[in-house]
């Protein structure tokens, strides 16, 4: 069975379909709220899931994370702040979400929401060493 199928069974989410490419981006609205983020959270932290599965996860939460950036919220509020610090907790594994939500190179005003705080926190994990 696919990570997204036991995911989509512990968290009452819907699986997608054979045409489902991005999982994570593409659940509906309805899943991408404060209260489902807690619980995508509580998941990824809670252990007992896949390298692959837990990866899955924080895209999700990243994802709703921005979502909610982008209508206003603050990168500063919870339970973002502790999106933000699992996902450099584990910078070995989420390595690769880190560079694609910190987009280097590109102009802030071409990047997702979450870039600043994603970029401030990097900058700040490399010259402190944490």
């Amino acid at each position: 069975m696919s990570d997204v199928f036991w995911l989509s069974r512990d968290l009452g989410l819907p699986p997608g379909d054979q045409y489902t490419q991005d999982w994570a981006y593409e659940l509906p609205e309805q899943y991408r709220t404060r209260a489902w983020l807690e619980k995508y959270l509580a998941a990824y932290l809670m252990g007992g899931y896949s390298p692959q599965a837990r990866h899955e996860l924080m895209t999700l939460a990243l994802d709703v994370c921005n979502d909610l950036v982008s209508a206003g919220a603050s990168s500063a509020e919870e339970p973002m702040v502790r999106v933000l610090s699992a996902l450099f907790e584990d910078r070995q594994a989420n390595g690769d979400l880190i560079a694609y939500w910190a987009m280097e190179g590109e102009v802030l005003e071409e990047c997702f929401a979450l870039t600043p705080e994603v970029r401030r926190l990097k900058a700040c994990k490399r010259t402190t060493g944490a």
